[in-house]
């Protein structure tokens, strides 16, 4: 968990330019295997336990969010953090 907490940090601090170069790895494979492990962990955790890691996660999420752009073309069941791109 804590990898997963550094990667996706990692990534969602990564600067704009970083995340929205084409095809990249950040956005389309490492960020979203990351993001959803921790959504395991924080889904299986007591939810005082998980109040921390929910904390950080939200701060890097929205990072995300800020410097990503929803895929229209995503399938629309998969969860938030994979229906993000680069454009």
């Amino acid at each position: 968990m804590k990898r997963a907490l550094e990667a996706w940090q990692g990534i969602a601090y990564l600067p704009r330019a970083a995340l929205s170069t084409s095809h990249n790895d950040w956005t389309e494979f490492i960020g979203p295997m990351a993001r959803e492990e921790l959504e395991r962990a924080l889904l299986a955790l007591p939810r005082r336990q998980a109040a921390p890691l929910r904390v950080a996660v939200e701060r890097a999420d929205d990072e995300f969010r800020s410097k990503t752009l929803n895929n229209p073309r995503a399938d629309p069941s998969r969860p938030w953090w994979a229906r993000r791109w680069w454009h």
